[in-house]
């Protein structure tokens, strides 16, 4: 919505040169409807954003594994076509050999030598022939199995090829609708609604500031009572091997700056669905790439982040590095930086920016490290 936001300012901008001062009375009832009429479009924006890059995912799955696929039958095929011909040769021979009784041919060799020597040759070409039949029938059914895969895999393919177009209009459809609320507002009554969102913001802004200064004055004063717990005992009991010192969080506080760093140095980039970097990214795509940066490997999808990524924290104990989750179901990832601000891949509006941490309905945070 950051287009909005300039949009209403240089609207109001005008407005006020075009009446010379004079400022209409913005409806209080109109600005309100518009903020509960955006908001709903935004999360349902986003569902729809979520479901596309899922399957953006799904088609590039499916396209590696046809491809796969499709070598793998190329190599099946070339193997049952030879197998095939060998078997058509033992075939041709035995049908000659089965024109004259083999064993009168045994039986004319002329010695018992021979034709034991020839009964032994014989059956050894007719086991090795059986053999040869049971191998091509099995090489046969895994080339059977790999083309019914393949089909299937290409008719999944097509299916989710379909459904990004459709979820692509529907997405489309939406940010028009948003435009269409925005356009029915007056110059005053769009001013109101930024005033109204930039005060919502603040406020929960200080709230967060104030929750993180007292968690912060709360480890301290646990980090103070635990030290001292420390002496006492050690006074108490000079004697005694030393405890195990906790190892600090330091190294990994430091990944987590290093994920913050990388991710604020993509402001600016495009959004695009489906992509990771290094010059566009979708939301979920934003957070993994940054963490990629550290060495930490995150999934493509906000919501198999929000269900796989670290362990859960409260809002409260929340650090530059968490990623925090939004709406229910979750549908938008973007990554805590401090102050009470974020920074994502908001749409294909705004791209990659910063923004205030309750900007969107938070439903949880995660810890990826530290």
């Amino acid at each position: 919505m950051n287009r909005v936001r300039l949009a209403i300012a240089a609207g109001l901008a005008a407005a006020i040169l075009a009446t010379s001062g004079i400022v209409a009375q913005a409806d209080p009832a109109a600005v309100e409807k518009a903020r509960e009429e955006l908001a709903r479009i935004h999360q349902e924006a986003s569902a729809i954003d979520q479901q596309l890059i899922e399957a953006h995912e799904r088609v590039q799955l499916a396209e590696a594994k046809l491809k796969t696929l499709t070598a793998d039958l190329q190599v099946q095929e070339a193997k049952v076509a030879t197998l095939a011909d060998q078997m058509g040769d033992v075939a041709t021979l035995q049908m000659q050999q089965d024109s004259i009784s083999v064993t009168a041919q045994l039986l004319a060799s002329g010695s018992s030598d021979n034709f034991l020597s020839g009964l032994a040759t014989y059956q050894s070409e007719l086991e090795r022939s059986n053999a040869g039949v049971q191998q091509l029938q099995l090489d046969q059914a895994k080339l059977n199995t790999l083309r019914e895969d393949a089909a299937a895999t290409e008719a999944a393919l097509q299916k989710d090829v379909a459904a990004k177009t459709e979820l692509a209009k529907s997405y489309d459809a939406k940010e028009v609708a948003a435009q269409r609320v925005y356009d029915r507002l007056s110059a005053e009554e769009r001013e109101r609604l930024a005033r109204i969102e930039e005060e919502r913001q603040r406020a929960a802004e200080e709230a967060q500031r104030q929750a993180e200064a007292r968690a912060a004055a709360a480890a301290g004063t646990s980090r103070s009572r635990d030290t001292a717990a420390a002496s006492s005992s050690a006074a108490a009991s000079s004697s005694a091997p030393a405890a195990e010192t906790a190892v600090s969080s330091g190294p990994a506080s430091s990944r987590a700056q290093g994920a913050v760093n990388a991710a604020l140095a993509k402001v600016g980039s495009r959004y695009v669905w489906g992509t990771s970097g290094p010059s566009t990214f979708d939301c979920s795509g934003l957070t993994s790439y940054a963490y990629r940066q550290v060495g930490i490997t995150l999934s493509r999808s906000s919501r198999a982040q929000y269900s796989g990524a670290g362990y859960r924290v409260p809002l409260s104990d929340i650090k530059p590095g968490d990623l925090v989750f939004y709406y229910s179901p979750v549908s938008h990832v973007a990554m805590y930086i401090g102050n009470g601000r974020i920074v994502h891949a908001a749409n294909p509006r705004t791209g990659v920016n910063t923004a205030g941490l309750h900007s969107m309905p938070i439903t949880g945070v995660r810890r990826v490290v530290g």
